[in-house]
Order: C-alpha cells, then sequence, then structure tokens
C-alpha cells in the first residue's frame, strides 16, 4: 500500500532566486497527486539549502521512510530533495532497500529499478555539481570584486553599496556620526560604552534597515567591531587577509593605532580600582617596562601617588626608584613651558595658513588642469595607434609594446589626478589645529580634570621615558619644529605682522629675523603633515 509524502523546500540563498515558492510547490505537487488519483498522508516543507547534511525536516521525513511509514515521495525536482552525496547516496539506499518505493516529480517518475536509480545518481551528482559551480562562481566574483578594490559583502555601518555602479559610498545618515564617534574615541576620554550611549541617545544612531530587521540601536560588542574594523582607514578583511579598498577612508591608519593603543591600554587597566592619570603612556628607560601607579599613606598620615616601574622583565634586574606625581608633573609643566606660543604668534600663524589654504587651492586647480589636458593628449595617441594598426601600419610588436608605454603614462596621470583630487585643506587644518593646541596646552593642563591632562600628555607625547626620576619626553617633528624656533626666538615685543613674504623686504634686523624664523616653522610643520599620514590629530 502506498504511503506518500510531499516534501517542498526553498533555499533562503541564492541559488534558489528561480525557484517556485514552497506555497506554490505545494500547490502544484498537491493537484498533480490528485490529477494521478493518488492520496498525500504527510506534506513537509523547509526553507534551508540542501547543499549540506543536516536539515532537520527532511531528518524527520527519513526517519518515517526507515520506519515503513512513508514509502513514496513527491518533490517539485530532485535537486529540492538533495544536492550532497550524502543526503542522495541516503536517498538511493532506501530504494536499494525497498523502503522507498517510487519518487515522483511532475516531470518523471524514479522506480527502483536499476535504470531509474543509475538516473537518480545522474540526477544528484548533476544538482551537487550545480552547487560546486555556484560556490566557484561566487568565489571568482568575491575574489575579482577584491582585486577592484570593492568589498564584497555589506558594508560595515557609515557605508552603502551603490547598486548600480557595483561600488561602495558612504552612508549619508551615518557616516558624519561614526566619523564623530571616532573622534571621541580618539581622546581618551570616553570608553566606546560611553560613546555608544551618545551616539544612540543623543545623535540617533541606529543600524541600517533592511530586509530582515535593523532599525535598532548598536550594541556593545558592535561598537568594539567598528573600533578594530580595518575597512574605516581603507582596507578590506576577507578570510583574514587585508585588500586595498578604493572607498573613501574614514580615518587614517594611524588614527586608527592610535584607538587600538587606547583600547588595548583600557583592557589592562580593567578591575584596577583606582584611575591614575598617567599610566598606559610611559615607559621604564632601564629595562623597558610600562610606568604604574599606586596610593601611598606616610606615616604621618599624609596621602600621595607615586609612579614606578613595573619590572616584569624577568631577566633584566631593574634599579629604578619611585617619583611622586607632583614631580612628574612639574617635568611635564617643563616641556609645556618649551612649546607655548604666544596669543599673538597664533593668530598670525591662523592668518598665514588661511593665506596658504587659498594659494594651494588654486595651485591644486591649475596642476588638475595640466594632468587632464596630457592625459587627454595620451588618449589620442592610444585611438591613434588603434588606426595605425588597422590600417596595418605596425607590425603586432610594435603596436602592442606602444600600446603599453601609453597605457603606463595614461595610469600615471590617472594616478596623479587622484592624488592631486586629494583635500590638502586638511593639511592646513591639522597645522592650525597644532599652533591652536600648542597655544592653550599648558593652561589646559593646569585647569583641566584628569582626563584632560592625560590626553594632553598623550597628544604631544611620543615616546614618554622615565629614566632616575627624570621624564624624557621625544615630542613629535612639530613639537620640536616649534621648540626650535622658540630657543632661537628674538624679544617677545618684536611684531610679526606681515602679511606675505614679499613684505619682509621691507623690513629689517631682528624683525626680519624673526619673521623668517616663523615663516620656516609653518613650512616645517606643513611639510612634516604633508608627508606623514599623521595628518587627522584629535585634539
Amino acid at each position: 500500500m502506498s504511503k506518500i509524502a510531499i516534501y517542498a523546500r526553498k533555499s533562503t540563498e541564492s541559488e534558489d532566486k528561480q525557484v517556485q515558492s514552497i506555497d506554490s510547490q505545494v500547490r502544484e505537487l498537491k493537484a498533480y497527486a490528485s490529477k494521478m488519483g493518488w492520496r498525500v498522508d504527510h506534506v513537509f516543507v523547509e526553507s534551508k539549502s540542501a547543499k549540506a547534511p543536516g536539515r532537520p525536516i527532511f531528518n524527520k521525513l527519513f526517519d518515517l521512510i526507515q520506519k515503513g511509514e512513508v514509502n513514496e515521495l513527491i518533490s517539485w525536482k530532485l535537486d529540492r530533495l538533495a544536492r550532497n552525496p550524502v543526503d542522495g547516496g541516503a536517498i538511493i539506499w532506501a530504494m536499494e532497500e525497498n523502503n522507498l518505493i517510487n519518487i515522483h516529480t511532475p516531470q518523471r517518475t524514479f522506480c527502483n529499478s536499476g535504470n531509474d536509480k543509475f538516473w537518480l545518481q545522474l540526477e544528484f551528482g548533476m544538482a551537487k555539481k550545480y552547487v560546486d559551480d555556484l560556490r566557484d562562481n561566487v568565489k571568482r566574483g568575491i575574489r575579482a570584486k577584491l582585486e577592484n578594490g570593492w568589498y564584497p559583502h555589506r558594508p560595515p555601518l557609515g557605508y552603502l553599496n551603490d547598486k548600480e555602479k557595483k561600488t561602495i559610498i558612504p552612508d549619508p545618515d551615518r557616516f558624519r556620526i561614526v566619523r564623530k564617534m571616532w573622534n571621541f574615541m580618539l581622546t581618551g576620554d570616553y570608553t566606546p560604552e560611553r560613546i555608544l550611549a551618545i551616539a544612540s541617545e543623543r545623535w540617533g544612531l541606529r543600524t541600517r534597515l533592511v530586509r530582515t530587521g535593523g532599525g535598532k540601536p548598536l550594541n556593545r560588542s558592535a561598537v568594539y567591531k567598528l573600533f578594530n574594523n580595518p575597512f574605516y582607514y581603507g582596507m578590506m578583511t576577507h578570510q583574514e587577509n587585508l585588500h586595498n579598498g578604493k572607498h573613501k577612508p574614514m580615518i587614517t591608519k594611524s588614527e586608527f593605532d592610535k584607538v587600538r593603543s587606547i583600547l588595548e591600554s583600557r583592557n589592562k587597566q580593567r578591575g584596577h580600582r583606582h584611575f591614575f592619570k598617567y599610566t598606559g603612556l610611559i615607559r621604564c628607560g632601564e629595562c623597558g617596562s610600562m610606568i604604574t601607579a599606586e596610593n601611598k599613606t606616610n606615616r604621618f598620615g599624609s596621602k600621595y601617588i607615586y609612579y614606578r616601574c613595573t619590572k616584569k622583565k624577568r631577566d633584566i634586574k631593574c634599579s629604578q626608584k619611585y617619583i611622586e606625581e607632583k614631580e612628574l608633573e612639574a617635568q611635564i609643566l617643563t616641556f609645556l613651558d618649551s612649546i607655548t606660543i604666544s596669543n599673538s604668534l597664533l593668530e598670525w600663524a591662523l592668518r598665514h595658513l588661511t593665506h596658504l589654504q587659498v594659494d594651494e587651492s588654486k595651485n591644486k586647480e591649475a596642476i588638475t588642469r595640466s594632468i587632464r589636458k596630457r592625459l587627454d593628449i595620451s588618449k589620442g595617441q592610444r585611438a591613434e595607434l588603434v588606426n595605425l594598426k588597422l590600417r596595418n601600419l605596425l607590425t603586432d610588436d610594435e603596436f602592442l609594446a606602444k600600446k603599453a608605454e601609453i597605457e603606463a603614462e595614461c595610469n600615471d596621470f590617472k594616478t596623479q589626478l587622484k592624488d592631486s583630487a586629494r583635500n590638502n585643506g586638511q593639511t592646513i587644518e591639522q597645522c592650525i589645529k597644532l599652533f591652536d593646541f600648542a597655544a592653550g596646552a599648558k593652561d589646559a593642563f593646569i585647569t583641566g580634570s584628569d582626563s584632560e591632562k592625560k590626553r594632553v600628555l598623550r597628544y604631544f607625547g611620543s615616546n614618554l621615558v622615565l629614566t632616575d626620576k627624570t621624564l624624557n619626553v621625544h615630542g613629535q617633528k612639530p613639537f620640536l619644529s616649534i621648540i626650535d624656533t622658540l630657543n632661537n626666538h628674538f624679544p617677545e615685543n618684536t611684531p610679526v605682522e606681515p602679511k606675505n613674504k614679499n613684505e619682509l623686504q621691507r623690513n629689517t634686523g631682528a624683525r626680519k629675523a624673526e619673521c623668517l624664523n616663523w615663516y620656516c616653522l609653518v613650512d616645517e610643520v606643513r611639510t612634516y603633515f604633508k608627508e606623514s599620514n599623521d595628518i587627522t590629530h584629535s585634539i
């Protein structure tokens, strides 16, 4: 006696985009069974890919076949039953054991015969081959996208897929908000959890709306993933490998490394009961271990904080002694004195940088026009080369050699255009931030909170080393330029007012030397920011 079951399946994956829905499959199969005069005892439906074993509904159906409660199947096509050798082999073996008599599709019926079982094997093999080919095509498409500089998956928060151009573009609703989250993190004063609360409550940040959901606040783990994703500085991660991306970076590599350093420092300090301003920033000059801090109370009841080497390197016997926090802060203030510029000099630097920004913009436009003109000439040469080849005036070797030369030239011009299109105003902006910081850092350190003091030290300090109770601050290059200029500084009342270098010709003596001093400083700072990746300090 026939015990018939209908099995309908639709994968949620792209392989089944052209397959009918489950409801339409069931409706068609019931009509087919009615037409054939069969009574259907069971209907099984499942939304799961068949490319790997482990479908729960299919396994339940197979248990009934093994128990003899089902001995005939109706399915839309054989690939609805199996697309992997394990499930396909199990079906054929069930027929071999006479547990399964027939498999019906609207196209044909497969009986328990040698020929039909051969065709079953062939059909299941073709279904497996389809899955393999699909997987190979997907992998090839992913490799091609990565080679072209585009992310093959859904981009992270702050970016969108441009479906028409097949590229990735900034999300107009979220790009600036996510950038502000990075800015807050770069200060070192905010935890990822606090930034998450601000972004969700004040700025209304929500995830993208997609077919499966979205439109909700980020969770804690998503924020940590965001701050560890190299996509934001222009790189793409695929199978633990990094690839260069063509999308617009949100941050620089130096900013990314700085945030990673802040997060690692916070992880090391997690669980500490006290907040110490300068831990995680200074190393011991003798053994290279980090400097830690402790609260102490002397015999008279006075409380104080001192900093000392952790002495964690067992192979080095470190002899360094502790230093009180007040003495350490006095040395930091001494360094801040060495980089502090007056308000009048700050105002002059800001005016001069504004003029430079206008000049750079004009120069960039002229350079861009020149490069475009040369690129158009190269494209014309390439078209003429093709005409010469069509007229058989060039051999294949001559054509290929000249074509490669012209293509290399065009690519070079395109690269120059890309470099020219970069926002030089960003360099000027960072120069302005630097001079503004130099004018107000000391006051911010004296009057600021503990977090503000740590932020100031982190910003200007590079390779902070404590040796014999002396803090050696190897400041970053722009600050060294300021220190050198201040060391050669003329009397404070010397005016520094010319708007351009031409006006220097009317100045003499100390005033002229003073102006040249500051022009040279601005040039050095601009050069540093242009040549380095560190052009987006968060002040």
